[in-house]
């Protein structure tokens, strides 16, 4: 790689470096929120509570890679422009074309981890996100129990008291509402919890148990001196998960169930497409962004229009894409749509780098 080559692209790629991790950073505090309530409510360990912030990081790459890339070249292409440094590379004898040349190489290789992303990360990924939540939200043997404070996890509500030296729940109160005929509350002098087999199961004594039948609106009484209550039963196993769309691998979205509805079909002939468009998008913005921002003369004193028309031309081509996913979900007629849509943008811009003096 040229000297010149060298200096753009690495100036380039901190740059895209630096905007991404920002951006990663600011997604992660905002969907922290979302996250909180299972470890305020779950009693979940920090490590799992950072493994669902690991587990959505593909899912954001896919995203805010092509929009850190754009603002990445706009930032760079902007200040060598206002330091003379892009006057002085084509008074080298280099053409706008052959200055873009280690942008485009650095989007070409944005858009193939792209790829790796769309065909196997982001599936693994939202796969092991889901079977997360769904293992967090049922393993209650990991609650931590505050006394006088109520548990809710779900249809679950627990109650303490207070807890002994002997870590033993005293004064318990549990009201169960997972089973769809009937709800039960259960009051306890004391408990204990044990994990017995994947189970977590409360060991009570001294307490009654009272069942209302929402059929007949009738209750039944319970007194009992030893009472095992299971935390975790009643919860769906994973071999009966349904996977949506954006968790199933490229082999799976091409070899869909028979049972399968049209319109779930149409999902999956749109998340298909998607899986190959979107990884093109580095390549688009990197190519919008050369051919705007190099246009017409250099001014020393700022570039503002052209910045803007390389923002307004890439929410156009971002926008089109969107739009043709839509007109796909109604026909597969549309499919080539996105791909056309790309190669427009691309060629036009590419024609415009070479055509501009």
């Amino acid at each position: 790689m040229k000297l010149y080559a060298r200096y753009l692209f690495q100036k380039t790629s901190f740059t895209f470096a630096a905007i991404i991790s920002v951006l990663i950073l600011l997604i992660w505090f905002s969907r922290a929120i979302g996250f909180v309530k299972y470890v305020t409510e779950n009693g979940v360990a920090l490590s799992q509570f950072f493994y669902l912030f690991i587990l959505i990081l593909p899912w954001l790459l896919i995203f805010i890679a092509p929009i850190s890339l754009l603002a990445a070249i706009l930032l760079i292409f902007n200040r060598m422009l206002a330091n003379n440094e892009i006057t002085i590379f084509k008074n080298s004898g280099l053409t706008k074309l052959q200055i873009c040349h280690p942008i485009i190489l650095l989007a070409t290789i944005i858009s193939l981890f792209c790829f790796v992303i769309s065909f196997y990360l982001m599936p693994y990924a939202n796969k092991e996100l889901r079977l997360s939540r769904i293992n967090i939200q049922n393993n209650y043997a990991n609650l931590s129990f505050n006394p006088q404070t109520f548990e809710t996890l779900k249809d679950l509500t627990i109650y303490a008291r207070g807890r002994d030296k002997n870590n033993e729940l005293l004064g318990i109160l549990l009201h169960d509402k997972r089973n769809a005929q009937y709800s039960s509350t259960i009051t306890a002098q004391s408990g204990r919890i044990s994990v017995e087999d994947k189970s977590a199961l409360l060991h009570m004594q001294n307490g009654t148990v009272q069942r209302f039948n929402y059929q007949d609106q009738k209750t039944e009484i319970l007194n009992f001196d030893n009472y095992v209550f299971n935390l975790t039963e009643n919860q769906k196993s994973d071999a009966v998960l349904r996977w949506k769309t954006g968790e199933l691998y490229l082999h799976e979205l091409f070899n869909p169930s028979e049972d399968l509805q049209e319109f779930e079909r149409a999902k999956y002939r749109v998340e298909i497409n998607q899986r190959f468009t979107y990884p093109l998008l580095p390549i688009a913005f990197a190519l919008i962004a050369a051919a705007f921002v190099m246009r017409g003369q250099f001014n020393r004193h700022g570039n503002l229009k052209n910045t803007v028309a390389a923002i307004l031309a890439s929410v156009i081509f971002l926008g089109l894409t969107i739009a043709s996913y839509n007109l796909i979900e109604l026909s597969a007629n549309f499919a080539p749509l996105p791909y056309l849509n790309f190669l427009l943008f691309s060629v036009f811009s590419l024609k415009l780098l070479e055509l501009t003096k």
